[in-house]
């Protein structure tokens, strides 16, 4: 072999080794460490998306209220004659207390589970009562209302209650009259309130915003009665009578105002019924007060329960500090979560409540 033709070989065989080594190598060692580092920067760190459980609300039983939120009871006054109806968004209360009043004309206690649940619309506001001042005061209640009767005001002064009247010239700032109520209805029932405003009014009170006193229901796994309770109609007064709906489906008993076979769907003004799970019937002894406003004794006696289409005798008690239910044997009574409708009536008309 040739010497010219031995050195071509030679640099053949060395162009073709280099060639081989440049191809097992990186083509950007840079690049290649900078998409390594990219890769590992963008790798998704592991997060929960678990929401934070919400606390129990101890007026329905309910895992419905944001931590952190104050949940002393803020109850209302309206009225439920004809010209307070329809309310403005009575169905956003978390409990209902019904009862006589005056010549045979009840008035509702819509009970909000702190001011944070008001709705920024409610009312009309009504002036306040003592039975009504009293089941406020063993719920530990922030009171709301427009005046009151005598024996009304008289009680308020001794009350156990956050007293806020809305004709007392400095709440003005958190309530107003209703320009179209006041044509439609009338003075007395125009009064509106709204939960932001009420909330400045309350802060300003120093009222104390924690629940201090035990809750009126238990609430958790409960037994079903033994009586009929897919309806349930219950006379408040000679003039007026309500009757509950029970829904299997939805589980819930919608209002009527009126018998079960006349009466109508107590709606809000936006059209929403007003229901509830647990329909408590509180008989006990009425009264003249020193006016011709009605008293109630609001110490302790026998009801009714109506839930989940049952119903079953049961007893209640009432101090300053608490209103309890119990069985009617005196045991613990425990109920399915859900909104009560408490009706209070005279021990006379247990003969007439209605189940069926």
């Amino acid at each position: 072999m040739s010497p010219s033709k031995a050195f071509t070989i030679a640099c053949v065989v060395l162009i073709t080794a280099l060639s081989l080594i440049a191809c097992n190598q990186p083509k950007n060692p840079q690049s290649s460490s900078s998409a390594v580092s990219s890769q590992t920067s963008q790798t998704p760190t592991a997060t929960s998306t678990t929401k934070a459980p919400k606390d129990v609300n101890p007026l329905t039983g309910v895992a419905d209220i944001q931590p952190g939120s104050w949940v002393r009871p803020v109850a209302f006054m309206t009225g439920n004659d004809s010209r307070s109806r329809p309310q403005i968004n009575l169905d956003k209360a978390d409990m209902y207390v019904e009862a006589e009043t005056e010549g045979g004309i009840t008035r509702i206690m819509a009970v909000f589970t702190g001011v944070s649940r008001v709705p920024n619309k409610l009312g009309p506001i009504r002036s306040a009562r003592t039975p009504f001042i009293k089941i406020a005061e063993s719920l530990n209640s922030i009171y709301v209302h427009a005046g009151g009767s005598k024996t009304g005001k008289a009680l308020l002064k001794t009350a156990d209650v956050g007293n806020i009247d809305a004709l007392y010239g400095i709440n003005n700032s958190a309530f107003w009259r209703d320009a179209e109520l006041r044509r439609t209805k009338g003075l007395e029932y125009s009064m509106l309130t709204a939960g932001d405003k009420l909330s400045k009014r309350i802060k300003s009170f120093g009222f104390s915003t924690k629940f201090s006193k035990t809750p009126p229901i238990t609430y958790g796994t409960s037994e079903k009665g033994s009586g009929a309770g897919s309806n349930v109609e219950v006379r408040l007064s000679g003039l007026q009578t309500i009757s509950f709906r029970y829904n299997a489906k939805s589980g819930l008993y919608t209002k009527n105002n009126g018998t079960l076979a006349g009466g109508q769907v107590h709606k809000s003004k936006g059209g929403v019924a007003i229901t509830a799970t647990n329909i408590f019937i509180m008989y006990d002894r009425k009264y003249s007060e020193n006016e011709r406003t009605i008293g109630f004794e609001l110490q302790g006696g026998t009801g009714v329960l109506v839930t989940e289409g049952t119903s079953r005798q049961i007893r209640w008690t009432r101090t300053k500090n608490q209103l309890k239910f119990t069985e009617y044997d005196g045991t613990a009574l425990t109920v399915k979560a859900g909104k009560p409708y408490i009706c209070l009536t005279d021990k006379s008309n247990a003969s007439k409540t209605v189940l069926s």
